[in-house]
């Protein structure tokens, strides 16, 4: 059952016209969006590339919106000073990723950016998930696999965000959960139903042809509403 919890919207920014990068974040500008999502990808956690800490850098002067960093990466190490100081607010790294997320959750903090634990969206909610939920801000879950766009939304995801809400509910945290893969008017009511605050404007939501930006958050928005 959904709490009446406060939605937030982010914009993907793999998802823009990069051709008219310009204009595409003077209208971003101009809505509420609560964050931006910056995804990077190293052909290796996923078969695919994304982004990397240059176009960031040419972005971050454009826009006062958080910007969340999604590592999708096997290596995480090499990422981390780069991305926040190329203008990065948050980091989300992946509990898929091998390293000892302590440790990495503490670098990202003492560099001035705040961490977020992300899942893929076949991962179960694991047994140490309150542990480390409490050493960040908040939580990324993948309704699709990374990288490519227009795939369909996994029920198994929905799943495991119900799962992690759950937890959180039952340990008294309020924490956002963000639910990032085809999430559009049609798919929304189920992923907050399920738990999500959060919802990742890509493709099928956000950034289409079918209307601006600010309509498409507002229609976003209003979806929302169960």
């Amino acid at each position: 059952m959904s709490k009446h919890r406060e939605i937030k919207i982010s914009g993907s920014l793999s998802c823009i016209d990069l051709l008219h990068i310009k204009d595409q974040m003077d209208l971003i500008n101009q809505t509420h969006l609560s964050f931006l999502h910056y995804d990077v990808v190293d052909g290796k956690f996923n078969d695919c590339f994304v982004f990397g800490d240059l176009i960031l850098e040419r972005l971050r002067p454009l826009t006062t919106k958080p910007i969340v960093v999604h590592l999708a990466v096997e290596d995480i190490k090499p990422y981390i000073k780069p991305m926040i100081k190329a203008g990065a607010d948050y980091l989300a790294v992946h509990y898929e990723t091998p390293c000892d997320h302590k440790e990495v959750f503490e670098e990202i903090r003492s560099l001035g950016a705040k961490p977020i634990l992300a899942f893929r969206c076949e991962t179960p909610v694991p047994e140490d998930f309150l542990e480390l939920v409490g050493q960040v801000e908040s939580i990324l879950k993948l309704t699709v696999n990374p990288g490519y766009a227009g795939q369909p939304i996994q029920k198994q995801a929905l799943k495991h965000i119900q799962i992690m809400r759950e937890y959180l509910d039952k340990a008294n945290i309020n924490m956002d959960i963000e639910a990032d893969g085809n999430i559009n008017v049609h798919t929304i009511p189920e992923v907050v139903q399920a738990g999500a605050t959060i919802l990742t404007g890509g493709t099928s939501g956000l950034f289409n042809d079918k209307a601006s930006i600010q309509e498409n958050y507002d229609l976003m928005m209003e979806a929302a509403k169960i």
